[in-house]
């Protein structure tokens, strides 16, 4: 394995080549150095000085490179700027095991004036404190696996006159091996591995931690562990918000107890509250519990689908209101101010396809048959459609008294779920089923949830004779789905897997580019373990 040394060496170098290159290019299209103007004492105001040149600003040299040079000059500066932040976490941890308080003002921080190891590395940094305080916490976690780890392979003992840091998180504390009296890795050093070798940023370590949460009575630090390693598994490529949603689902899947523990806290938590901002205007902080806040997401959202790059293919009366919605002069906050005022004043008696159009607001929730039945375990949980959040029993029990269910059977025996050419968009049950399958849009990087959605045929209808199946389907959100017919962009199924292949004016040699499901990992390792099963929708 290379030397961090040559590793961090090898990455700055591949930026410093491009530049190099950019530059080089400048000087054949204009070989005049910049000249700068002399300042010196007698000098003749606008003379040139023949001393060194002024530098080009570093957006001239950049803007040289192709669209493909820009790219992978972009890839590899954040590679660099992933090991320069990975060495900021280990030397924040570093500060702060050399600044605890036992050691009193023979610390580091203390030793130079600063009152705590968060003063410090911001000072050293000129981060923010939060940045700062999120450093030193990731370095002593970084720091603790990595020592945990050495210790136990044998490699050298670990250190004793060094404790690891623990902060008021919980973050912390190794615990020996009954065998061997050898420290055991915490279950985040997978995690912390996969920043190290280069896998995953640095701030994406905080974030998967902070989904997976920690150990307790339901969980052991062993599963935790082998979660960790599942979400870093496939994290190349990834960034860290979509790495802390996976986190959270497969939490809440391998955790179905603690969601409705989370749910009755946050309900427990609910508050409205009025005040004034210091100029005097009133305000209002709210904090939602789980399903009003499904509610207010699935109000707001039918109301501004069509500002937010809904779906285009609506009837004539979606169509004109959405044209009006778009060509309004008020901010989307202001709409959105002015949708729960009228709400609120019209109440109960206001007649919803005013506001909404044919897509009425409503919390729609999915559940597998064999986790529907009444002899359901109370571990079990359901997924809302459009943000994947898992659910508990209590709340689908609700659901299906008020709003009772759609049944959709995804195996194709008997059910029109394929119409093969009969008509050309896919049908209310098929789109249901497209969303249980690929839970929103199913480009990479991109968060539109399934209500944003269009059904796209990887097969044109009209061109390529394509069929109106789910196997043949996908769903894209109305920006993506634009982008694939404008710039070129394709999609293609193997098997089960869907790939874009962008033109070669993006890739010339045109490489697949995997796109995964967004549905909750829960919701899919049902799907797996179920095979050809009915399907349980509420609204």
């Amino acid at each position: 394995m290379a030397k961090m040394s040559d590793q961090v060496r090898e990455i700055a170098q591949s930026v410093c080549d491009r530049l190099a290159l950019f530059e080089a290019r400048i000087e054949q299209t204009a070989p005049e150095p910049w000249a700068s103007v002399s300042s010196e004492p007698g000098g003749v105001a606008g003379s040139v000085d023949p001393g060194p040149s002024i530098s080009r600003p570093l957006s001239t040299v950049i803007d040289e490179a192709s669209d493909h040079e820009l790219q992978d000059l972009l890839r590899d500066a954040a590679r660099a700027r992933s090991e320069f932040d990975a060495i900021i976490a280990a030397g924040a941890g570093v500060v702060a095991k050399r600044s605890e308080r036992a050691l009193g003002y023979a610390g580091l921080a203390q030793s130079t004036g600063d009152r705590t190891a968060v003063d410090m590395v911001q000072r050293l940094t000129g981060s923010t404190r939060t940045e700062a305080f999120r450093q030193v916490k990731l370095g002593g976690a970084m720091g603790e696996a990595d020592a945990a780890t050495i210790a136990a392979a044998g490699i050298a003992p670990s250190p004793t006159d060094a404790p690891p840091v623990i902060d008021a998180d919980g973050v912390g504390g190794t615990t020996p091996d009954p065998g061997s009296g050898r420290p055991v890795p915490p279950w985040y050093e997978p995690v912390t591995r996969a920043a190290r070798d280069g896998v995953i940023r640095t701030e994406a370590v905080t974030v998967i931690m902070r989904g997976l949460g920690e150990p307790n009575e339901r969980l052991d630090t062993e599963s935790l562990r082998q979660a960790a390693e599942e979400i870093v598994s496939s994290a190349v490529g990834v960034h860290a918000d979509e790495l802390g949603r996976r986190a959270r689902q497969l939490r809440d899947a391998i955790d179905p107890d603690g969601v409705t523990i989370r749910w009755d806290q946050r309900y427990q938590n609910r508050t409205w509250r009025f005040g004034r901002n210091e100029h005097g205007a009133r305000t209002a902080w709210v904090q939602f519990d789980e399903e009003s806040a499904a509610w207010a997401d699935a109000i707001v959202g039918a109301a501004m689908r069509p500002r937010r790059g809904g779906p285009r293919f609506v009837d004539p009366a979606d169509a004109e209101r959405a044209d009006k919605l778009r060509l309004d002069p008020r901010s989307n906050d202001q709409l959105v101010f002015d949708l729960m005022m009228d709400l609120l004043k019209a109440g109960s008696e206001a007649d919803p396809t005013l506001a909404f159009g044919s897509r009425q607001p409503g919390v729609r929730v999915i559940v597998t048959q064999k986790n529907h039945a009444p002899a359901v375990s109370t571990g079990s949980v359901g997924y809302l459609e459009d943000t994947g959040e898992a659910v508990p029993l209590s709340f689908i029990g609700r659901q299906k008294c008020v709003s009772g269910t759609t049944v959709i059977t995804v195996d194709g025996a008997g059910t029109p779920l394929d119409v093969g050419r009969e008509q050309r968009l896919f049908t209310p049950k098929q789109r249901i089923a497209l969303a249980l399958r690929d839970g929103g849009c199913r480009m990479l990087d991109c968060d539109r949830p399934p209500s944003y959605t269009e059904a796209h045929h990887i097969n044109e209808w009209c061109a390529e004779d394509g069929t109106t199946d789910l196997a043949d389907g996908i769903l894209l959100c109305r920006y993506c789905h634009m982008l694939l017919h404008n710039n070129g962009w394709k999609i293609v199924r193997v098997d089960t897997d869907y790939f874009a292949i962008p033109p070669p004016g993006i890739d010339p040699f045109e490489r697949p580019i995997p796109l995964p499901s967004k549905s909750p990992q829960g919701l899919q390792r049902d799907l797996e373990r179920a095979g050809a099963e009915r399907w349980a929708h509420s609204e």
